[in-house]
């Protein structure tokens, strides 16, 4: 009896002819290398294009988020002002509200407002607050003062609300008209118009109404 051959070269047609298998030649090889390569930079190129859109979409965010803070806090300041003189000396002495046009285009307001809070009266101070906001540096600095009438030679606090800005400019409606300057006597605007510079090169401009304008 023949002997049983395993592991044959040859393949059966259905003809019944043998026909030898053929494999693959070195140059199909290295173009299916190659191309598996090229799909496998295709994919990583569209995954490092999305983790970098997701990267910059975060700071983006993070960036509107500091941005919307920092004109809430302003908006909650400006729309409760008042028309209430301080005896204090220095930078945030004066009338209220007191307006500086800064001569490198970045203005200064100084004013006093209300609604400071003091839950129960724990602490022994009024609700009235004495503020400033500027520029320093390219940040946008609000400082306050502890109470309104400080003695001489009092130091106010100063707190960075937002960085990245390199001006500030306000205009003040009175009467149908937007101006640049508020020499108020003893009243109020109607609204205050806030205009940041920033960093990037854009501005923000936001207009709050004063609860006590007139």
């Amino acid at each position: 009896m023949a002997a049983r051959q395993y592991g044959s070269n040859h393949a059966t047609n259905l003809g019944g002819a043998k026909v030898k298998a053929r494999g693959f030649t070195l140059l199909e090889m290295v173009l299916a290398l190659a191309v598996f390569a090229l799909l496998g930079l295709m994919a990583n190129r569209v995954l490092y294009q999305g983790m970098a859109l997701e990267q910059r979409s975060a700071r983006h965010a993070s960036r509107l988020a500091q941005i919307q803070h920092a004109l809430a806090i302003m908006e909650r300041d400006i729309s409760a002002m008042l028309p209430r003189p301080v005896r204090t000396t220095g930078a945030l002495g004066g009338e209220s509200p007191r307006t500086v046009i800064g001569r490198g285009g970045s203005d200064s307001l100084i004013f006093t407002h209300a609604g400071w809070l003091n839950p129960g009266a724990t602490l022994a101070r009024s609700r009235l607050q004495r503020v400033a906001y500027r520029v320093e540096s390219e940040s946008l600095v609000r400082a306050f003062l502890d109470y309104p009438d400080m003695p001489a030679g009092s130091d106010a606090h100063h707190r960075r609300l937002l960085n990245g800005v390199s001006a500030l400019r306000l205009r003040y409606w009175v009467e149908g008209d937007w101006r640049r300057d508020w020499q108020g006597d003893g009243a109020l605007p109607q609204a205050v118009e806030v205009s940041l510079t920033l960093s990037e090169g854009t501005t923000v401009t936001r207009r709050f109404l004063l609860a006590e304008g007139t």
